[in-house]
């Protein structure tokens, strides 16, 4: 039974993080400001909230298509040449993730294999798909993590590279202004406005099948990017369509935090606000040296050093300037290791851990 009175709470908690933020000109409000407002009402008032998981499926197919839109065939070709920086902005993100993640596990006593995987930028719902593969896990501990990361730079990272970087927070409407979005969805055949939402399920469907990780973001992502480099028409996604999606992320995001759950939360939420600090300002070293090397904005460096989520850092890329396909191909990359390499080494922790007690 679909819980209407928690739905239209929850819609309406949003929508006033919504207006406010917009009028203190926070950086994505549909974003920001209804994961806020959500996880401060929900862990404030210990109320029962209840948001759709149809509407995070929606928002993902809808960003997948989003950020296909920005790859044409020079972008990828471009995008050869930042292999070996992929290779080393990953390999050092994660090594001090997961050194992030033992001095977390110190200082808190909790187990070290939760610490760590919980540590691990590699997107929540990836990393919280490796719990059914790995033996031993605190998911508690993982998701309280993982959402507070998330959280964390999901309000941060747009604040500062809007406000000390430089960033356009206007970019997104003006992108959508520039490209004509409502005339070129308007220049194409009546049956498109079915066939491509269609066609985006379908990708989304299909590499859920194949099991790719992110298949909802990815299956879109990749049949827009077939479509950008074969010519065909893949109109701009109209801005409000994109604030639709940032509020369905929103809130689920939101409605992740549940601190209560853990033993002495709140001694146990400082130290994970302070080794999430302490790990944004690594990505944002390692942006510095990537925007040097490669000549690219510092915008654009950031969010793609950023151990943030695919999504988020590309959505924000698209809210404030920066380039998508750099930002996406970046997140995309530490991503797909993550998920193929990373489940070795926390499968050997985990049995040596639980072997020891």
């Amino acid at each position: 039974m679909f819980k209407w009175r928690a739905f239209l709470e929850t819609l309406l908690v949003a929508l006033v993080g919504v207006a406010i933020f917009s009028l203190i000109h926070i950086p994505l409000p549909w974003l920001i400001g209804s994961l806020v407002t959500v996880a401060v009402w929900s862990v404030s008032t210990q109320r029962e909230l209840h948001w759709p998981f149809l509407f995070r499926k929606i928002a993902m197919v809808l960003l997948g298509y989003l950020i296909g839109t920005s790859f044409t065939k020079e972008t990828l070709v471009e995008m050869g040449d930042h292999v070996p920086s992929m290779i080393a902005v990953t390999v050092l993100t994660i090594m001090f993730s997961l050194l992030m993640g033992a001095v977390f596990s110190k200082l808190t006593g909790l187990d070290l294999p939760s610490c760590m995987i919980g540590s691990v930028p590699g997107g929540l719902s990836q990393i919280m798909a490796l719990l059914d593969e790995i033996k031993g896990l605190n998911p508690t501990i993982i998701t309280f993590l993982q959402t507070m990361r998330v959280m964390v730079i999901v309000i941060a990272v747009p604040i500062v590279t809007v406000y000390l970087v430089g960033g356009d927070p206007g970019a997104m409407a003006s992108a959508a202004g520039d490209s004509g979005s409502g005339a070129g969805w308007l220049r194409l055949p009546v049956y498109t406005y079915v066939l491509y939402p269609l066609l985006m399920v379908a990708g989304a469907w299909l590499f859920g099948r194949l099991r790719v990780p992110a298949a909802l973001l990815l299956g879109p992502m990749v049949l827009t990017i077939v479509l950008n480099v074969t010519g065909l028409p893949a109109p701009a996604l109209p801005v409000s369509f994109i604030d639709l999606a940032q509020l369905f992320i929103g809130v689920h995001i939101g409605l992740q935090m549940k601190p209560r759950e853990l033993p002495n939360w709140k001694k146990i939420m400082v130290y994970t606000f302070v080794t999430i600090v302490v790990l944004v300002l690594f990505g944002f070293g390692l942006g510095y040296g990537l925007a040097a090397l490669y000549k690219l904005t510092y915008s654009t460096a950031f969010l793609s050093t950023a151990p943030g989520g695919m999504v988020e850092m590309g959505l924000t890329a698209a809210a404030v300037g920066g380039n998508v396909s750099v930002v996406t191909s970046y997140q995309l990359f530490r991503l797909l290791v993550i998920m193929l390499f990373v489940p070795f080494f926390f499968k050997w922790l985990a049995g040596r851990y639980n072997g020891k007690r």
